[in-house]
This record gives C-alpha cells, sequence and structure tokens, in this order.
C-alpha cells in the first residue's frame, strides 16, 4: 500500500462565495436502478461533460442486493492528488463497502494538477456537472437510495463537498469536509438543510485553522489581495445558523489531543459537530501519514472514515 501522495492534498486558490441555486437538484423518490443487476467490485467509469471525459472509480458493495435501495457517499481528493490514491488514503470503498455503501471517488480537473471548481453556480461549474453525471449514471445503473446521498473530501476536495450542498440543493443528506470547511460560505437562507460534520488541525499550514492565506503556516499571515480562508470555529458557526441550530456549542475532550464540538437543538436534517485537532495538520485523522515535514501531523486518537460512516449512518434525509 503507498504511504505517500503528492504534496496532494493541498488546497486550489480558492477566492469565490458560495450562492445557491434552486431546487432543481433535489433527489427524485426512486432510483432507475432498483431491479438492475449488478457485480460487486471497484472499476473505472467514465462520463462525458462538457465534451471532456471524466473518469471516477465505483464501488460496489459485497451483498449489493438491486432490490434494496443503497447508500452513495463521494469521496474527493484534494489538490494534486487522484482518485487511486484518494481511495488508499481514506479507505471509504472498502470500510464503507462492508456497511453497504456505493463509493463514488472521482478526479479532478486538469492532469498534472488535478483539482476541483469551487463556482458556486451549478451552471458555470464543470465539477459540479460532472457529480451531475455521475448521479445520473450510479442511479440509472444500481439502486439508491436517494434520501442517504452523502459527501466528503480533504482539503480541496473537502471545499467541494461544501459547494455541492449549496449548488444542487436537496440532494445531499450530509457532507462532511476534512480540512477545508472555511473555505466557503454556508449556503443562502432557503437552501434545503444539510447535516455537516467537520475535521481540522489547529496546526494546518494549508488550510489555517485561525483563518488567513492558504499555504501559510502556522503563522497564518493576512496578504491583501489573496484568497483566505475563514476562521474554522467562524465557519462551523455559520453551518450551525444556516441550519437553524441552537447556541452555545457544547465542547468535550474525545482524546487528549481531538475536541468534539456539537451543536445543540439542530431541526431534522440539520445536524452540525466539528472534531477540533489540537495541534493536527492538514491531513485525515486516522489515515497513515503522509509528508508530515509538508502537511503536519496525523493524529491516531481518532478515525474519520470511522465517525464519517457513523454521522451518514445517523443523518439522512428525512421528510
Amino acid at each position: 500500500m503507498r504511504t505517500h501522495l503528492l504534496p496532494s492534498l493541498l488546497v486550489f486558490a480558492v477566492a469565490v462565495m458560495l450562492a445557491p441555486t434552486s431546487a432543481a437538484g433535489a433527489a427524485k423518490a426512486t432510483s432507475r436502478g432498483c431491479g438492475k443487476a449488478a457485480t460487486a467490485g471497484v472499476t473505472t467509469q467514465h462520463v462525458t461533460v462538457g465534451g471532456v471525459d471524466r473518469q471516477y472509480l465505483l464501488s460496489i458493495p459485497p451483498g449489493y442486493d438491486p432490490a434494496k435501495p443503497a447508500p452513495l457517499v463521494f469521496d474527493f481528493h484534494g489538490l494534486g492528488s487522484n482518485m487511486e490514491e484518494q481511495s488508499l488514503y481514506t479507505r471509504l470503498d472498502e470500510r464503507g463497502g462492508a456497511r453497504g455503501y456505493v463509493v463514488v471517488t472521482p478526479d479532478g480537473q486538469g492532469d498534472r494538477l488535478r483539482h476541483w471548481s469551487l463556482l458556486s453556480s451549478a451552471a458555470s461549474n464543470p465539477d459540479v456537472a460532472f457529480v451531475q453525471a455521475m448521479l445520473r449514471a450510479t442511479t440509472g445503473s444500481l439502486c439508491i437510495a436517494p434520501t442517504r446521498v452523502f459527501a466528503t473530501g480533504i482539503s480541496n476536495g473537502a471545499m467541494l463537498s461544501t459547494v455541492l450542498a449549496c449548488a444542487l440543493p436537496g440532494r445531499f443528506a450530509a457532507i462532511a469536509p476534512v480540512s477545508g470547511v472555511n473555505a466557503t460560505n454556508a449556503c443562502s437562507t432557503g437552501t434545503p438543510r444539510v447535516s455537516v460534520l467537520a475535521f481540522h488541525g489547529t496546526a494546518d499550514p494549508i488550510v489555517p485553522y485561525q483563518g488567513g492565506d492558504f499555504f501559510s503556516g502556522a503563522a497564518a499571515a493576512r496578504t491583501p489581495g489573496r484568497a483566505q480562508a475563514k476562521p474554522v470555529d467562524r465557519a462551523i458557526a455559520a453551518w450551525a445558523a444556516f441550519d437553524g441550530c441552537g447556541t452555545p456549542p457544547s465542547t468535550a475532550f474525545v482524546a487528549d489531543d481531538v475536541q468534539h464540538v456539537v451543536w445543540p437543538r439542530c431541526p431534522r436534517n440539520g445536524a452540525v459537530a466539528l472534531y477540533r485537532v489540537i495541534a493536527g495538520g492538514h491531513t485525515w485523522p486516522g489515515a497513515v501519514a503522509v509528508r508530515a515535514d509538508r502537511l503536519g501531523a496525523t493524529t491516531t486518537s481518532i478515525d474519520a472514515t470511522t465517525l464519517i460512516l457513523d454521522f451518514f449512518d445517523a443523518h439522512p434525509r428525512r421528510p
């Protein structure tokens, strides 16, 4: 198993704020793929979007039953990485598959520096169109539960998950951004709620916890005119406000280096929580440590993949 990722998990420059579109992307009542036979395993799939061939890994879990709607999760890599590295890093296809999840792990745009667009408009963002195409292909061939569609990712991929929550309103039941909840805005009032579980290290040198210039290190410098991260605490509180949660949040140590922050009294479809990793870097908690010299420390006190799947299990979209 590869234990190195390209500086891969770095962020793509962002300056674009979020704005929702219409409810046209809301989940349909049924999946057209129900009743169609499918073989378990991981395959590389292709779709054409805007005249461009795009590819993704499709993982169908063992014991898949075409008569029983399965949950679906998208797993987005960071800047400069790719679908194979992300699959190895998070192990969502393997561990999600053990819980019955269909897992889609796509490749971003570009050849040498794969990335995700953060344009807020579904009409102008080619990656939103790519996700829509993957959704059509997956729900057309597999039996997918429309109330159990989720998105996660790290860094630039985490940021894309926040974009999707607003650009495809009502389509995703929950998102779980790792090291990237603080690059974009929460959705505007009136957009369907989405549950949010975030992870972020307080010593992240790429997307600084306290806000400031991307790639600025722990100092979180602020340079006029440069794209900047928001403070994580402010960003996640904005999602809690959007979802209609109460205040103040409760904070408890779940390990010596990890705090669990939970907002109270959230309405249906609006749970919000943060795992704050003390001295943690730009990494996926519980994963193999990569490029500690550039990305910082990886905690093993919690396992993000397990916690994300637990959160998704507990938070389908409810009518």
